[in-house]
């Protein structure tokens, strides 16, 4: 590594492993070899993990039969030690069977986001639409009243209307003097 400092060379001086997690992350210490500048980072070890294959030493088979009394006697502390040993090796492998598959999780779950982030984007385009038209509709239906007056209006302005007479002629400036402003 280099430091980021003067650019000399770092130098590891302790290592801390962190006791915490599974996963094993170190905390390495560095040290610059020019500048005395002192650094730490979090490496990533590889996991760990515990033996899971040892050997499992089964007694031969003992009558625990008190002789004396003809009950049966207490298991030995032997054998419950071994009842125990292989009662966790049973759920060792029994977990080592159910590990996931990160990988196809992690795949199912971007498939699944991805489909419904596309039908939250239709949906959203659905509802603009639907927005958009009843917006349209809403100014069809304030618009035709208007067009209907103006239709009348236009038709009584322009003298189209068949119940009233023809318009009289409008009187220019020149033509009210001559008149005198009788016309």
């Amino acid at each position: 590594m280099k430091c980021l400092a003067c650019g000399g060379e770092m130098r590891l001086m302790g290592v801390r492993t962190d006791t915490t997690t599974e996963c094993g992350i170190e905390r390495h210490t560095l040290r610059c070899s020019a500048c005395a500048h002192t650094a730490q980072r979090l490496m990533l070890n590889r996991v760990r993990k515990p033996v899971t294959n040892l050997p499992v030493v089964i007694p031969r088979n003992t009558t625990n039969v008190d002789l004396q009394n003809g009950h049966p006697t207490a298991q030995s502390a032997w054998a419950s030690a071994i009842d125990k040993v292989n009662s966790e090796q049973a759920d060792l492998k029994r977990r080592a069977a159910a590990t996931i598959d990160w990988g196809s999780v992690v795949e199912k779950l971007s498939t699944t986001l991805k489909q419904q982030a596309g039908a939250a984007r239709a949906a959203a385009l659905a509802r603009a639409l639907e927005k958009l038209r009843s917006q349209q509709m809403a100014l069809d239906e304030r618009a035709a009243p208007l067009t209907t007056a103006d239709r009348e209006f236009d038709r009584i302005w322009y003298g189209q209307c068949a119940d009233e007479v023809a318009p009289k002629p409008v009187a220019s400036a020149p033509e009210l003097l001559r008149d005198g402003g009788t016309t």
